[in-house]
């Protein structure tokens, strides 16, 4: 992903969007950040170390990390980003084997786009393998690029650019009424678009947008607070495409929690977070003793882990 956005709003500490990996969030600034999730802590027992796989990156020990995320990739079904973590810190351990064969057994769609200057992963540079693997990752995603409609993806990121540019103004001066109206004249104007487009063509698929637009529409749907009833009339056209294996579980747990908040109602994925007295916790979640198994089921990483991640990116600094 390339990095154009730099700021994160504070306060109860909500993150635009969804996190992608969170050695993603600690290397690269996403470009699109998800609506609001104000930070949970909910479990925080984790590996004696470290508390996650990120804790283990920034403390440098690449070999914790590459378990950590390996343990993550191994699971059934994989949390997603979690190899291409995985082959990063194994490619910072030394273990350059180890580094290519992850990386090989990984499909093209689940590999970073920026992988051909990721640092972390300079030192497979010199390997013959590591040309093969960016031919195919070339060969792979622009077969994917042909099916997708231009057109719609350079509206579709006008708008998202919109979004961000007012959300980051906002941020600057949360004090502000004349910046916080402007926001929601964005919002107002994208739902507008966003509902347009979905009463005529539904939730596009990977097919047709590819895993980044799904992620711009469904940032859009997520900053559509304004209208709730809209939001849950995109739960079942997003709960569709991921039945069809064409847009992310992920991104269906994270509305799914969003609009059963707005309603009054407990989450069920643990994904919408608030900061009491100062200390990251999880809103009420429904069923807390099988929301592990319902994480898993759409390639989540564990509660705990997720939350020693937000923990480990968000802590204050140790004089």
């Amino acid at each position: 992903m390339a990095s154009t956005v730099t700021t994160r709003p504070c306060g109860c500490v909500c993150i635009l969007g969804l996190p992608p990996s969170p050695r993603m969030m600690t290397v690269h600034t996403p470009r699109i950040l998800i609506a609001c999730i104000c930070l949970c802590a909910a479990g925080v027992a984790q590996a004696a170390e470290y508390r996650s796989a990120v804790g283990a990156y920034k403390a440098k020990d690449y070999p914790a990390c590459a378990r950590l995320y390996g343990q993550q990739a191994d699971r059934t079904p994989p949390v997603r980003g979690a190899a291409y973590d995985a082959a990063c810190c194994l490619a910072l351990a030394g273990d350059k084997e180890a580094a290519l064969a992850r990386l090989a057994a990984t499909p093209s769609d689940q590999l970073r786009s920026h992988i051909a200057d990721d640092a972390d992963l300079v030192s497979l540079h010199d390997d013959p393998r590591w040309t093969a693997l960016l031919a195919r990752h070339r060969r792979d995603m622009t077969a994917e690029m042909s099916r997708r409609d231009d057109a719609l993806l350079e509206e579709l990121q006008r708008r998202i650019d919109r979004d961000q540019d007012a959300r980051n103004q906002a941020m600057l001066a949360p004090a502000d009424p004349a910046l916080a109206a402007a926001m929601g004249d964005v919002d107002r104007d994208n739902t507008a678009w966003l509902k347009s487009y979905l009463d005529a063509h539904g939730w596009p698929g990977y097919d047709k947008v590819g895993r980044s637009g799904s992620m711009g529409f469904f940032l859009l749907a997520q900053h559509a607070d304004h209208d709730p009833a809209f939001q849950e009339q995109v739960l079942g056209m997003l709960q569709y495409a991921v039945e069809r294996g064409q847009a992310s579980g992920i991104h269906l747990a994270y509305l799914t929690d969003r609009v059963r908040i707005a309603q009054g109602k407990p989450q069920l994925y643990g994904t919408q977070f608030h900061s009491v007295e100062g200390v990251p916790q999880p809103q009420p979640i429904e069923d807390p003793e099988h929301v592990e198994a319902r994480r898993a089921a759409l390639g989540m990483p564990p509660l705990a882990e997720y939350t020693a991640n937000m923990q480990d990116m968000y802590a204050t600094p140790k004089n």
